[in-house]
């Protein structure tokens, strides 16, 4: 073989040897780092990443609107609405959207300085709704029938475990009216890949030492905890929160449409 065959073949190898490296090392460190973490950790985690994220409390981002996938979803379902349950509101973006069709928002939001940020963002637009902090993976006390329920922008992958994930739905179900609709986002993946069970061997080894929270096929690390559904995990969910999905998307995002 020539010289310059062999050179291009050799550095085509190298760079498959690099992504195949790459892709081992970030579920190594996914794997060790969900391993030793624990909830408390997990969640502090988020709050560090998503406190610091120039986007989340940006006013432009805030004012940005509805994204591209998910601008159908609320002018089919949502356009009659009254009133919105928004859990997980961020810095307003959905809120201020929301406030534009006429719909009146009850936002709610787990970290403190998008709750300031976001309220800030509201009354500089003169929008009559707010945003009120709520414990994660939790409902307002004051419970009322809305005629819709939004989950933020990928919230719901940031909830960890199954059974805590199944619960959170169940909490929801005394905001529902007989037509009400819910509406949440996700990361999918369209199928488990070897890097999803290495990370998870490599949890489950480390976490059984410390009795921490099992890692589930399709947890994370980016550096913040997500959880990455397939369409039949995510269909199952809610099934099994007695929740029936009646519209679903994976097109640029993952997106579902669920009545009680």
């Amino acid at each position: 073989m020539k010289w310059y065959k062999l050179v291009a073949r050799m550095s085509h190898a190298s760079f498959r040897f690099l992504k195949k490296l790459t892709l081992f090392l970030d579920a190594l460190f996914s794997g060790f780092w969900l391993g030793i973490m624990g909830r408390k950790s997990l969640v502090y985690s988020d709050e560090l990443y998503h406190s610091c994220a120039p986007s989340y409390s940006d006013e432009k981002y805030n004012e940005s609107g509805f994204f591209d996938w998910e601008k159908p979803y609320i002018e089919k379902y949502f356009c009659d609405a009254k009133n919105v349950l928004l859990i997980a509101a961020g810095g307003g973006r959905e809120v201020i959207a929301l406030s534009k069709m006429g719909i009146k928002v009850d936002g709610y939001e787990c970290n403190l300085r998008l709750v300031e940020f976001g309220n800030s963002l509201l009354k500089k637009h003169d929008i009559n709704s707010s945003i009120k902090y709520l414990v994660r993976n939790s409902v307002p006390d004051d419970i009322k029938q809305y005629d819709g329920i939004i989950i933020g922008w990928g919230a719901y992958s940031l909830i960890r475990g199954h059974e805590t994930r199944i619960g959170f739905l169940n909490s929801l179900k005394p905001f529902f009216k007989p037509e009400t609709l819910l509406m949440a986002s996700f990361v999918y993946s369209t199928r488990r890949r070897r890097k999803d069970k290495i990370i998870k061997k490599i949890a489950d080894f480390l976490s059984f030492f410390h009795k921490k929270d099992r890692t589930e096929i399709g947890d994370r690390l980016v550096p913040y905890f997500i959880h990455y559904f397939s369409e039949d995990e995510i269909k199952s969910e809610f099934a099994q929160a007695g929740l029936d999905v009646i519209d679903y998307s994976g097109a640029g995002y993952g997106c579902l449409i669920a009545r009680c």
